[in-house]
């Protein structure tokens, strides 16, 4: 291969890309009159159109997917994903809106809301402090932990997702691109966190990431700075806890000439080090012919002892790009957690 060959070879992804944002700059949905319709229509999808009978994708089985359409102007750019313990889905966008919802037995868009999230509009805020990527949920208190881009912080909304009670505006993201920052949260059960960036990168080509003692945003929690080793070519967009204590992460890329593909994967936080890096294990690929987009969020629900993953994709808010939504049961062996010792109870038992 001759140098200008070569060159060009290297040149094509960030080409794609470009022609990809001048046509999405020309082509996007957004709309100049108002609408704040809190409908959200499910359109089913099949996984392979080529191959209707496939289900079978890693680890995972397929069982659903849908395209989500409004025509609220705010609908879209879905960055992150949550299932609370009331079984409602919620969703942050990168352009600071919540949506929420909840899919019905029959697989029916139920009292879905989209809204924009507490301390996203104001005086002194501009889209700058709305730029939510990713986001944590604990059940217990059911408060919901939120990263932020371009003006990096971690804010902490309360259970009634109507007020910040909490905000961590990042000190060690300094120097780093606006949009390359904290791009998803997870809460582990013992009450610590940890945090990806999306491209901020280590010296040994490792993606910065953190490991907090408890609560990001209250003062006594203490970062332990590892790397996380995403998949060759790949992003990590979110987060989730499996039922043992593991990581779900979802990887995403977008390259020449297949487009959008994403990896999930696994991470056990036992195998986290300060200052060392850590790969995970890749349970599945989503690529051409398969259906996938730009996938940006992932939870996990269960159903009839079965655990279900859920995906989801970020449009950009352009017509370009969809909305999809996807389900699958992960056939994975995961090990229940045991039942943890009440506090002052511990010596009973050793």
């Amino acid at each position: 291969m001759n140098a200008m060959s070569a060159t060009m070879r290297h040149r094509l992804p960030r080409i794609l890309l470009l022609l990809l944002l001048m046509a999405a700059s020309v082509g996007g949905h957004r709309v100049y009159s108002r609408n704040d319709s809190q409908r959200i229509e499910l359109l089913p999808l099949a996984l392979d159109e080529t191959n209707l009978e496939r289900t079978k994708v890693g680890a995972l089985t397929f069982l659903n997917a849908w395209e989500l359409q409004s025509d609220n102007s705010n609908f879209g750019g879905i960055s992150a994903l949550v299932v609370t313990r009331d079984s409602r889905f919620l969703a942050v966008s990168d352009a600071g809106t919540l949506i929420g919802f909840t899919l019905g037995q029959s697989d029916r868009m139920e009292n879905s809301f989209i809204a924009a999230l507490p301390g996203a509009f104001g005086d002194t805020i501009d889209y700058r402090d709305r730029d939510s990527e990713g986001m944590a949920y604990d059940p217990a208190s059911g408060r919901i932990w939120i990263s932020y881009e371009a003006h990096h912080a971690v804010r902490r909304i309360s259970p009634s997702l109507g007020r910040v009670d909490g905000i961590n505006k990042l000190t060690f993201t300094i120097g780093w691109r606006a949009n390359g920052g904290i791009e998803a949260i997870a809460r582990l059960r013992d009450g610590r966190f940890v945090l990806f960036s999306e491209a901020h990168q280590r010296a040994d080509g490792s993606n910065s990431a953190y490991l907090y003692s408890g609560d990001p945003v209250e003062p006594g929690s203490r970062a332990t700075v590892f790397g996380y080793v995403a998949p060759e070519g790949y992003r990590p967009t979110d987060a989730t806890l499996l039922p043992d204590g593991r990581l779900l992460i979802l990887n995403r890329r977008i390259s020449f000439p297949n487009g959008f593909t994403a990896k999930l994967a696994i991470l056990d936080p036992a195998e986290i080090e300060s200052g060392k890096a850590v790969a995970p294990k890749v349970i599945a690929t989503l690529a051409p012919p398969l259906l996938v987009d730009n996938m940006e969020g992932v939870a996990i629900t269960e159903e009839e002892g079965r655990i279900i993953v859920w995906m989801i994709s970020d449009d950009n808010f352009t017509a370009l790009q969809r909305t999809i939504l996807m389900k699958f049961a992960l056939n994975l062996r995961i090990k229940k957690p045991e039942a943890e010792t009440a506090p002052g109870f511990e010596t009973l038992s050793n």
